[in-house]
């Protein structure tokens, strides 16, 4: 049932009515009066409630749907839901600006300190694991290690050792507020070897983590009106818990060698605060040279170094370099955790402390609590002497050194040349947003939206006052709790979710440049669109309005004559301009691990891209003019002369311009061309040539096959007819059973002379929504295959192997021992009556009756028994993350492909 809105829109206020409808639903929401999971009236019924257009109601409920306010349920609704707390606004606008303002760099205290709230922003603090209504399918937190490598065995052995020696009267007695000896003397001994400190137990306190560790470091050092300086940006945590000792902070900024010195106050500073391993948030190691220079500075002016050691367990590439606490003993406060090597749950950390502060500290942790439990630190005790820990440490090093590179190669895979700090050590890198990719805090909101969880600065427990470029164009990725498999699984859907959100116009063109320059010329006028509006985004459509008559099969796939039926190239064609129209050849010459010859190799910049026309860059397609982003390039066809590179737009058969691209003149040509034939650009579009590449969707060097078996089986299933060239693939192929080409993913074939690696299939986009001849967004396909079969793949991209000439009309070898299927049976492969299972991370099935023989799960093995620690064959997701499907688990009746 629908539920009334109150809303009041003043036409007189400077705001638009889109931001006043936004503004009062977010707040309705959030304070409760619109219950999280109500049914909200529908883009027309509120339209005709409030007097106002559509459309006004259409982009108020995109941007709450961007910012997770609102969620579309299929054939359903649009229904009021809570974002997850890291997404959520706690102060109002007068309170951050209030709480910027306090975040001086310098300045004096204010005579009365505000609420501690308003100045820190401590509300934003999670206290605990942040809620989240939908669980995430993939989850890159920062500095969570994978609870699957915790040592339990080990563990549990330890722990039955301890009780059988002497516990009764441990457990009966107080422990020591500094903690055990045992442990304390370990700890000693591992520090250095590890980290190159010498110190005796009696300077190591116990403590319940690092948390607790810069709360007594604050409580010691700092009084009302004294100056803590830490890094700018930082732990946030960190900088709560010196504010509410009445410190003022002192920002210093970091650059690629850590914090830098000359930024460090001039006043005297009781305490600085630094994360010199791997600097929080961006992972950034401090020089030797730097790490000097503040031992200098601190000694002058009577500081206390608080070094918060996080990420020194795991480094990756060359070594590790000592702590500041090893070369300066008389004024480092040295923290360490076994929240990320062991586990957080064991509410485990240390200080070592300057010798000349232990009576201060003793007395400090005796106020705040009497110690740490005794058989945690008694098990600890007996993991480090016995050499355990260390072993432990050296594998989990290895299997996250292996997840960090399936990280880089997967971003690198789906967003190009990525730049990235950090990622050298610790548990999460630093992703510095390229040209092409929205802010921080949109791609948060898009991947949240897919069941990804990625972090922004804000909801990364960093604190950064300056909202500078770190903070709008910076992500932090964490990768130790995924599985590699996962991984890939996780970049690749927000990769989609990007791709999906410029698809579908619901991002700004400004929002996607890494700067903001001003572009001189005329206002953008209105985007022109052929053929009327599309649908709302948020309004999933099948891509079934009309049924159709189907198309007769050919004969090589309904198998008519003698023998297996051989698949043939049927069609070759290249896009030389990226975005226009195709461009149909009889015969190439493929090269080894290059892109299809000519493919891709021009496109035409946005204005206001900060893109070197000499040297451009691989970006994502939304810094391209485009026809799935420009309906008016649907007007003509452009034809592009390898030899002499002479462009030649046309309309119909007659042409419009002939231009030489080789030619500045030329290039000045084109880009007024276009220019006109897009007026909602600022200004002309730049002609760029990718000299070493291509400026294909994907980065890597794949060609794109499209199998049009698979196509008329789609045609039969959904009653309408599907223009090939929607899938704007290199090679065309017919003869194949349908669906056959998924199952030669991990093998070579033969076309022609052509020898290619199967590499993996295509994710469809938004571009496929696009018809090729008219520019009308006048279908959903990825929606629709997701629907019908659980995902948007269709078609296959290849790797040359070998350097040979294609032509159409080769003929397609099979690899070794497939066998050619005449059709693909629906829910083949799942058993009649038996309970399936379907994986919320990528909509593998698993169907009890069958089992998983390939991860050793015996058929008949319920969803219940499976071992704890049992993952989805397909992406590594817990078995948690799977849901009943039955046959048609609410997503349509899916395809189920067999293995």
């Amino acid at each position: 049932m629908q539920i009334q809105i109150s809303l009041l829109l003043d036409r007189a206020r400077p705001e638009t009515l889109t931001a006043q409808i936004v503004g009062q639903m977010r707040d309705a929401i959030r304070l409760g009066r619109i219950t999280p999971g109500a049914r909200l009236p529908s883009s027309r019924r509120l339209s005709e409630q409030l007097g106002i257009g559509r459309n006004t109601v259409t982009r108020a409920y995109e941007t709450l749907l961007m910012e997770c306010y609102v969620e579309s349920r299929p054939a359903s609704g649009i229904f009021a839901t809570l974002p997850p707390l890291d997404l959520r606004p706690t102060l109002a606008p007068s309170a951050i600006g209030n709480a910027v303002s306090r975040y001086r760099m310098r300045g004096v205290m204010p005579s009365t300190p505000a609420p501690l709230s308003a100045r820190t922003g401590a509300a934003n603090i999670p206290h605990g694991p942040a809620p989240v209504r939908n669980r995430l399918s993939f989850d890159f937190a920062p500095g969570r290690p994978d609870q699957a490598l915790f040592p339990l065995k080990a563990w549990r052995r330890l722990l039955r050792a301890c009780l059988a020696q002497g516990a009764a009267a441990a457990l009966a007695q107080p422990v020591d507020p500094f903690g055990l000896a045992a442990l304390r003397s370990a700890i000693a001994t591992h520090l250095a070897s590890a980290r190159a400190i010498v110190a005796e137990p009696g300077q190591i306190v116990i403590t319940s983590g690092t948390a607790e560790g810069i709360a007594l470091a604050a409580r010691l050092l700092l009084r009302p009106g004294s100056i803590a300086a830490m890094e700018m940006p930082g732990y946030r945590p960190a900088a709560v818990a010196f504010e509410a000792a009445g410190a003022e902070l002192a920002g210093v900024a970091v650059d690629n060698e850590g914090v830098i010195p000359a930024e460090l106050p001039p006043a005297p500073a009781a305490l600085l605060y630094l994360t010199p391993a791997h600097q929080y948030p961006t992972g950034l190691v401090l020089s030797q040279a730097r790490a000097g220079l503040v031992i200098g500075w601190a000694r002058r002016s009577g500081c206390v170094i608080v070094e918060d050691d996080c990420g020194a367990d795991f480094r990756y590439e060359g070594v590790v370099a000592p702590a500041l606490a090893a070369a300066a003993p008389d004024c480092t406060i040295h923290l360490g955790t076994f929240s990320q090597s062991v586990g957080a749950g064991l509410r485990l950390g240390y200080m070592v402390v300057p010798p000349a502060l232990v009576d201060s500290v003793r007395v400090a942790k005796a106020l705040l609590n009497s110690g740490s439990p005794w058989l945690e630190q008694a098990a600890m005790a007996e993991f480090i002497r016995g050499g355990g820990f260390v072993s432990h440490v050296l594998r989990m090093r290895t299997a996250y050194r292996e997840r960090r590179d399936h990280l880089l190669a997967a971003l690198q895979r789906h967003f190009g040349d990525v730049e990235i700090s950090g990622d050298a050590g610790g548990l999460h890198v630093f992703w510095h947003l390229p040209a092409g990719v929205p802010d921080a805090a949109t791609v948060e909101a898009l991947g949240r939206r897919a069941r990804v969880g990625v972090y922004s600065l804000s909801s990364g427990n960093v604190c950064d006052p300056s909202a500078g470029v770190l903070s709008r164009r910076g992500i932090m990725l964490g990768y130790a709790a995924q599985a590699p498999k996962q991984i890939e699984q996780g970049i690749a859907r927000l990769s989609d979710a990007v791709d999906d959100a410029l698809d579908g116009h619901r991002i700004e063109f400004g929002d996607l440049l890494a700067w903001r320059p001003s572009v001189s010329g005329a206002a953008p006028g209105p985007v022109v669109r052929r053929g009327g509006k599309p649908a709302p985004w948020f309004r999933q459509k099948p891509a079934l309005p009309v049924p159709l008559p189907r198309r007769a099969e050919s004969r090589a796939m309904t198998g008519e004559g003698a023998g297996e039926p051989m698949p043939v190239v049927t069609g070759l064609y290249r896009y030389p301009v990226k975005g226009m129209s195709p461009q149909p050849i009889d015969t190439v010459r493929v090269q080894a691990g290059k892109p299809f010859p000519f493919d891709r190799v021009f496109a035409l910049a946005r204005p206001g891209t900060a893109m070197n026309a000499a040297e451009p860059k691989w970006a994502k397609k939304g810094l391209f003019v485009m026809l799935m982003l420009d309906e008016g390039l649907a007007t003509v066809r452009t034809h592009l002369d390898e030899a002499t590179l002479q462009l030649t737009v046309l309309d119909g058969d007659r042409p419009m311009l002939a231009a030489d691209l080789a030619d500045a003149d030329g290039r000045a040509q084109v880009e007024a061309f276009f220019h006109r034939l897009v007026p909602s650009l600022a200004a002309p579009p730049g002609v760029v040539r990718a000299r070493d590449g291509h400026f294909m969707d994907k980065p890597d060097n794949v060609v794109s096959l499209i199998n049009l078996s698979t196509v008329r089986s789609l045609e039969a299933q959904w009653g309408l007819e599907i223009d090939p060239l929607r899938f704007r693939a290199n090679i065309y192929i017919d003869g194949a059973a349908p669906w056959e080409e998924f199952d030669w993913i991990g093998n070579d074939i033969r076309v022609g002379e052509a020898v290619f690696w199967v590499d993996r299939r295509n994710g469809r986009c938004g571009a496929t929504n696009v018809n090729p001849a008219t520019g009308q967004r006048d279908r959903d396909i990825p929606g629709s295959l997701r629907k019908a079969f659980g995902h948007k793949d269709l078609g296959v991209y290849l790797v040359a192997r070998t350097d040979a000439d294609l032509s159409v009309g080769d003929a397609l070898q099979r690899p070794r021992g497939a066998v050619a299927r005449a059709s693909v049976q629906k829910d083949a492969g799942v058993s009649v009556g038996a309970r399936t299972f379907i994986c919320r991370g990528c909509y593998y099935i698993y169907d009890e009756a069958q089992g998983a023989p390939t991860t050793g799960i015996a058929p008949g093995t319920r969803l219940s028994g499976l071992p704890t620690g049992w993952r989805c064959p397909d992406c590594g997701s817990e078995k948690a993350l799977f849901r009943p499907h039955g046959v048609d688990g609410g997503i349509g009746k899916p395809l189920i492909l067999t293995e």
